[in-house]
């Protein structure tokens, strides 16, 4: 069941609505027939109009399937309707995607009752919205008879989607925005359709939805260079790997640093499509000093994606102690290697996070019977002493803190209480409360992405008991004080037992238990929560306690099992158990972040 259930949600996520629309080409399950056609391979599967003096049967069917051919704005899905649910249906406000395992539409009468597994909502934007586990979809199609024709009569709530009708059609993107401190790109996913698209048609749907700002899912939490009105004045040709986008005057009122940045905008968000751009506003180089074509290099400092070469070293607790560890790339011996020359070393931590240049770090520990978070410097002995040792007080269960880019360190304790806090301390040393409500739930973990704006979050479920991974947006206050999060939502990881969650890569590991098996293992899950599956490489005999791991695509995620000993994957995939006594028994392993 559970594989099944996997299969339905890979091909799930490839589905959207509105400007979006639904895909239209891939492997289709016909009303005659059961299970899966064969794949055809790509070739567009055209919806047809129903046929003379068709029983109410193949009207309900031939309706479905016309919901998967969007390319003439339904028109042929129209055709199964009576003018007056026709009229009144908006197909593009949103997608409903059910369990493709579920019985066809049951016949009521003369009407037919649809109910099944609802797997998720895609919305007018193209977000994925992972249903809840027993959510329905459920709709009853109304039938009557126009001119001697049975007729659906009952308007869909948007487009109803057999998770089987859909395999490559929409393709998962994402669009670029900058982070508060207009510093670091944050990705924001969304689902486009490829309908046979050209390089030049998929390009020029990918800087439409990008003008049109952050989706719901960041909000204001994030922020685009492109002034309000800016369009493309042209659609996008893409030649040889060369995109020509051609914006109207709207950005025109840009200075040369904003400009700049609106470029990597465009160059990452292209880069899905193309390597390199030429942006023009007015006519006229968006840059004025580049006149040709914009490379991807020359805007990759906005990486989202921890891009320090610091964040790919692994540090851990060993005794409590603060270490650095060595060799899990197999290019020189393992060891963890004592960082006695940081302050921190004095201090017996009970968690341990390092920022994402591996210049400095922070602790949980107790300084003259006081809770606190302490943080310093982390410096080799050769380099001298490390700075005075900083801290913050705490109360109650205190999380392991995290960093972001901009070396914001965030810390939530009172996680045990009914009033957890979170609060950032900026890198000016300022500290600030970022209000948030759990709704009872109990905060298990918090790790910030590099850009400072997402947050994923463990949290024990106030109904159930049970673990969920949840993701949130940091974004400023709607008075204009300070920082909030909300927006969270849980990813819905079909997991019992979970037990951590991180960031890697452009994804989200996840440590859990799938149905059948005895200990936790790691899962990847796309940060909407879309396309759960396990890790590949094969499951690890060991189960999992803890997870190390960040965004930085070259970091080699660490887990440790429950007996206290680590295990990593290495390029090849091959799981990877140290031959360091200390590395093999008592490390708490962490990546920057």
């Amino acid at each position: 069941m559970r594989r099944r259930l996997l299969a339905v949600l890979l091909a799930g996520t490839l589905l959207v609505t509105g400007c979006a629309t639904v895909p239209t080409k891939g492997t289709i399950r016909n009303s005659d027939r059961k299970g899966l056609a064969a794949d055809s391979g790509g070739v567009n599967v055209e919806a047809k109009p129903p046929r003379e003096n068709a029983d109410r049967d193949d009207i309900v069917n031939g309706f479905l399937e016309a919901m998967s051919d969007s390319r003439r704005s339904f028109d042929q899905a129209r055709l199964y309707m009576t003018p007056q649910a026709a009229a009144k249906w908006k197909p593009e406000v949103r997608t409903v995607v059910y369990d493709q395992g579920a019985a066809p539409p049951a016949a009521k009468g003369d009407d037919y009752q649809l109910t099944a597994r609802k797997i998720a909502t895609i919305d007018d934007r193209g977000e994925w919205l992972p249903a809840g586990p027993k959510e329905q979809a459920d709709f009853l199609f109304k039938m009557i008879k126009v001119n001697g024709q049975w007729r659906v009569d009952s308007v869909p709530p948007g487009v109803l989607l057999n998770a089987n009708q859909v395999q490559a059609k929409l393709a998962p993107r994402e669009l670029f925005f900058f982070a508060r401190d207009r510093e670091t790109l944050i990705p924001d996913p969304v689902y486009l359709p490829q309908n046979n698209l050209s390089a030049g048609q998929a390009a020029t749907q990918l800087i439409q939805e990008l003008l049109k700002g952050p989706t719901k899912r960041l909000g204001n939490g994030a922020v685009s260079i492109a002034p309000p009105g800016t369009a493309v004045v042209v659609s996008v040709p893409v030649e040889l790997g060369e995109a020509t986008v051609a914006l109207n005057d709207a950005a025109g009122q840009l200075v040369d640093e904003d400009r700049r940045k609106l470029a990597a905008q465009i160059v990452w968000t292209l880069n899905q499509i193309s390597l390199k751009a030429k942006i023009t506003v007015n006519g006229a180089p968006l840059l004025s000093d580049n006149t040709g074509v914009i490379q991807f290099s020359s805007v990759s400092g906005y990486d989202p994606g921890a891009p320090t070469p610091g964040s790919t070293v692994l540090y851990g607790l060993l005794g409590g102690k603060v270490h650095r560890v060595e060799g899990l790339d197999g290019a020189s011996d393992q060891a963890a290697r004592a960082l006695n020359s940081s302050q921190l070393y004095a201090y017996d931590a009970k968690s341990f996070a390092v920022n994402l240049r591996g210049d400095s770090g922070a602790i949980v520990t107790t300084e003259d019977g006081k809770r606190v978070v302490a943080y310093a410097k982390l410096v080799d002995a050769e380099n001298g002493q490390g700075d005075k040792v900083k801290t913050i007080g705490v109360e109650g269960r205190t999380l392991r803190p995290s960093y972001d880019n901009a070396d914001n360190l965030w810390i939530l304790d009172r996680a045990d209480s009914s009033a957890p806090r979170l609060r950032v301390r900026t890198r000016d040393g300022d500290v600030q409360n970022v209000p948030v409500d759990f709704h009872g739930d109990v905060p298990q973990v918090l790790r910030m992405a590099p850009d400072g704006v997402r947050a994923l979050l463990v949290l024990k479920s106030a109904k159930t008991r049970k673990n969920t991974v949840q993701t949130a947006t940091v974004r400023p206050a709607d008075n204009g004080k300070g920082l909030v999060l909300d927006q969270l939502r849980d990813l819905q990881v079909p997991l019992n037992d979970i037990t951590d969650a991180a960031w890697s890569k452009k994804v989200i590991l996840v440590a859990g238990k799938p149905d059948g098996s005895p200990t936790a293992q790691p899962w990847l899950v796309n940060t909407d929560g879309s396309t759960p599956q396990p890790l590949p490489g094969g499951s690890p005999i060991f189960g999992i306690e803890n997870v190390a791991s960040n965004a930085n695509p070259e970091t080699l995620p660490v887990f440790e099992d429950p007996e206290g000993k680590i295990h990593w994957q290495g390029r090849d995939l091959a799981w990877v158990t140290p031959n360091d006594d200390k590395l093999g028994d008592g490390l708490i392993p962490t990546y920057p972040g």
